[in-house]
């Protein structure tokens, strides 16, 4: 993958999605976007791996398309499975939620199968 940060390239290498065969564009919507994904893509100036926990939902105070995403720790031991598993069990670290707003995401979204 051209254009990655080195954060996204670490976590790629590590769980063997390195070759571009594991990694696919996905629409900005709730087609592309659904809790369990492991996505990543541009937003403001940041690049991070995500981890999506709830979907695309339509904010009826704002209007604005969001979703809420675990942001895996670059410096963290884990591996999709792990998070996976902390996940169901209800167990991620609550720091590391984040809400994104989908028009503010520069560029594609990208899904790790």
């Amino acid at each position: 993958m051209r254009f990655v940060s080195n954060v996204i390239r670490n976590f790629l290498s590590k769980v063997d999605a390195a070759d571009d065969q594991r990694i696919q564009m996905v629409p900005k919507s709730s087609a592309g976007i659904r809790p369990g994904d492991f996505i990543f893509f541009k937003y403001f100036s940041e690049q991070s791996v995500l981890l999506v926990i709830s979907p695309v939902v339509k904010d009826a105070r704002t209007g604005n398309r969001l979703f809420t995403g675990f942001k895996v720790p670059s410096d963290g031991d884990y591996t999709p499975d792990s998070l996976k598993d902390l996940y169901k069990n209800k167990e991620l670290p609550t720091e590391n939620y984040r809400t994104y707003i989908l028009s503010k995401i520069k560029g594609p979204v990208w899904r790790i199968k």
